[in-house]
C-alpha cells in the first residue's frame, strides 16, 4: 500500500552529493582563506618571518589533521570495535594496604632563641 516512490530516493542522493559538496568547499575554501588569512594577519601584527613561518607550520598541522579526519575517525573506529582479551589470561588484581603516611615535624632542640631561650 505504501511503496517509496524513485523519485524520493534520487532526491536523498541528491542532498547526501550536495552535503558532501559542502563539506568540501568548507574545508577546501573557507579553511584555505582563513589559513592564508592568519599568516598574513601574523605578519601585519609583527612583520616578522619567522612568526609568520611558524603560524604557516602550525595553520598546515591543523589543515593536515582535518584533511585526514575520515582516516582517523575509521583507525578509532576500528579500534574501538576490536576484541582487547583475546589471548589474554585471567586478570590478577593484588590488593596490598597502604603504606603508613609520613609525618614530618618541626624540632627545636639544640636552637638558641634570643629572647625566648634567656
Amino acid at each position: 500500500m505504501y511503496s517509496t516512490p524513485l523519485a524520493a530516493v534520487g532526491i536523498i542522493d541528491d542532498f547526501t552529493g550536495m552535503g558532501k559538496d559542502l563539506k568540501t568547499l568548507l574545508t577546501v575554501v573557507v579553511l584555505g582563506i582563513i589559513y592564508v588569512g592568519s599568516i598574513g594577519a601574523t605578519w601585519a601584527a609583527t612583520r616578522s618571518m619567522l612568526k609568520a613561518f611558524v603560524a604557516a607550520v602550525g595553520g598546515a598541522i591543523v589543515m593536515g589533521v582535518i584533511a585526514s579526519q575520515t582516516v582517523l575517525s575509521n583507525k578509532t573506529a576500528e579500534e574501538l570495535k576490536k576484541d582487547h582479551t583475546v589471548g589474554q589470561g585471567a586478570a590478577v588484581v593484588r590488593v596490598i594496604a597502604a603504606p603508613e603516611p609520613i609525618v614530618f615535624t618541626a624540632s627545636t632542640a639544640g636552637r638558641v632563641h634570643p629572647g625566648r631561650d634567656a
